[in-house]
């Protein structure tokens, strides 16, 4: 006689957070699995229990340390190979974080991406996430794109602020799994305070997330965490000088151009969310890839 086991709620759970995880080839320890439980409020203790049980034993891998989906137990070597570049850049990640943090009107700096996540793959870059003053969002963008290509063609192409937000528009327009991930994941280095603004104006997240409260914890392998700007004086000067006619023109100038060329024309292919005045359009594809290759992984536990 064939004994089946089905999940429960929390052990669905479980599954359906390491399934996520498996799309960036990232097997997970207890502490996050706990930390990015998919939709259940429980402690880690609840999570130790029910891996240890025989129904997921069924669907998942453990080198005594992190878990996988079953038969993806090369992953385990890909997690300490990738820590251990992690660990490496962490240095070169600081020197940027402490560049944007010297910017004009740059409130708030945060890693996001693959780096955040201790998974830095051997042709990965350096994410950031950037809050600014309202009204100064796209001429600071500008700069940071301008400076990304400069880094790209003379040094190593690793710095890469790719998200922008404005204190007049905190709360992200779309809200789904893949955007309560990049909140909760990412890593305040500059702005602890504006961190703080940013995860309030998104509580959503707490619906996808509800164990992913505050900052997640980072080993910084020696350095600090957070990131005093290179310069304040010159960092005053600068804000000074842009809150002037000139500057606002510059602002509204870029505002429109990209505005423009965001919504109204179709230089951007594949679906993205609109651009207005205090907030940038967010590339919609790459969400929905992550989410369809999740929901694949969901499906096929289903039909098993």
């Amino acid at each position: 006689m064939t004994i089946v086991l089905t999940m429960n709620k929390l052990e669905t759970a479980i599954y359906s957070t390491i399934a996520y995880r498996d799309i960036f080839h990232f097997p997970v320890s207890v502490p996050e699995i706990h930390r990015y439980l998919h939709g259940i409020r429980c402690t880690p203790g609840d999570v130790q229990h029910a891996l240890g049980g025989p129904t997921l034993a069924r669907h998942l891998e453990t080198d005594g340390t992190y878990h996988a989906l079953r038969g993806r137990t090369d992953l385990f070597a890909v997690r300490h190979t990738r820590r251990e570049l992690s660990r490496r850049q962490w240095p070169t990640a600081r020197r940027y974080a402490r560049f944007l943090a010297s910017l004009p009107n740059v409130r708030m700096v945060a890693m996001t991406g693959s780096l955040a996540a201790g998974n830095f793959p051997p042709d990965g870059d350096i994410d950031f996430l950037l809050v600014t003053d309202a009204g100064t969002m796209w001429r600071t963008r500008a700069f940071c794109r301008l400076l990304a290509l400069a880094d790209a063609k003379l040094a190593n192409g690793l710095f890469c602020p790719n998200t922008f937000l404005s204190l007049a528009a905190l709360p992200l327009a779309r809200r789904s799994l893949y955007d309560a991930q990049e909140l909760c994941q990412m890593i305040p280095l500059y702005g602890l305070d504006v961190y703080e603004t940013v995860r309030d104006a998104n509580a959503w997240t707490a619906d996808w997330l509800p164990n992913a409260v505050g900052a997640p914890p980072v080993d910084v392998h020696g350095g600090s965490l957070n990131c005093v700007p290179y310069t304040t004086a010159l960092k005053r000067a600068g804000e000074w000088l842009l809150a002037s006619p000139l500057g606002r023109a510059l602002e509204g100038l870029e505002a429109r151009r990209k505005i423009h060329r965001f919504n109204e024309t179709d230089r951007l292919k594949g679906a993205w969310t609109r651009s207005t005045r205090e907030s940038h359009s967010m590339w919609d594809e790459m969400r929905l890839k992550i989410e369809a290759a999740w929901q694949a992984r969901m499906d096929e536990l289903a039909a098993r």
